[in-house]
């Protein structure tokens, strides 16, 4: 059995209070897939809360109008062209930010696919592949890069990764819920490496997230908080809590649902019939 004693130890640094409105005052954030939906709303959240904020999404007209949507928060703003599914994308999103010398406090690996194929008469190799190289391989391999700019510039900083639900119970959605599961346990194994380090290490599972274009919610019978789905600035101010050291400084490998209670029972088992 591995000891769990580290071979290296930082101490804690003890965050000073904060003005509210002001968590993440000066802290370097790069959020990935960030131009809409949960990316966005975690883009904005922070943005309040003094950070700069630097993000990637593949359409380059999406990263414009967050750039501008958030420059009226006063803080530094970047958007990148970057697909995850390509490591010389990262790569290349690595070598700016070295070359800018931005030095990242903060990583939020939101981005995310999911195909609604169930049953193993219906497997599809390739979706298996895709779920899995956006859902894990590819922040996998920004983990690694960041992490390291973070461990060679003394950064006690912070991680997270958007993972769901259906991570734990069904969906019938097998290649999205195993993804997300691994993603649970990938949480788990990088909190204790990154430990010693002072790296926290977090997660966020949403239940139903979506809103119609004026951002008001959905009636959803199966969600026992308000029976509506959830807006996702409540994921974006979760985001915020895991960032903050003030609030969180001793949070490690815990994944936070912010549900309305949905994973409180398994729904869809009894939506759809065996396949």
């Amino acid at each position: 059995m591995p000891t769990l004693k580290p071979k290296v130890f930082v101490k804690t640094v003890e965050p000073l209070v904060v003005l509210d409105n002001q968590l993440l005052a000066g802290k370097n954030v790069l959020i990935t897939g960030a131009a809409r939906n949960i990316g966005r709303s975690i883009a904005i959240e922070m943005a309040k809360q003094g950070a700069n904020i630097f993000f990637t999404d593949i359409v380059e007209e999406e990263c414009l109008k967050l750039e501008k949507e958030l420059n009226t928060y006063l803080v530094k703003v970047k958007g990148f062209v970057s697909d995850i599914l390509k490591p010389e994308d990262i790569d290349r999103l690595y070598s700016i930010l070295d070359e800018n010398k931005i030095i990242i406090d903060i990583l939020v690996n939101n981005v995310g696919i999911q195909f609604e194929t169930s049953g193993i008469n219906n497997l599809n190799l390739e979706e298996w592949q895709k779920t899995f190289q956006t859902n894990i391989f590819g922040p996998m391999y920004l983990t690694k890069s960041i992490s390291k700019m973070m461990v060679s510039n003394s950064i006690q900083g912070s991680i997270i990764f958007l993972t769901s639900i259906h991570g734990e119970i069904l969906i019938r959605w097998p290649s999205y819920s195993s993804s997300k599961a691994a993603l649970g346990m990938i949480i788990k194994e990088l909190a204790v490496e990154f430990a010693p380090y002072g790296i926290r290490i977090n997660g966020i599972a949403p239940g139903w997230v979506v809103e119609d274009e004026q951002g008001n919610p959905f009636s959803h019978e199966y969600t026992p908080l308000n029976k509506s789905s959830i807006n996702p600035c409540y994921i974006g101010r979760a985001a915020v809590y895991l960032a903050s050291d003030y609030f969180s400084r001793f949070t490690t490998g815990s994944i936070i649902k912010i549900d309305g209670g949905l994973s409180l029972f398994h729904y869809r088992v009894f939506q759809q019939p065996p396949q």
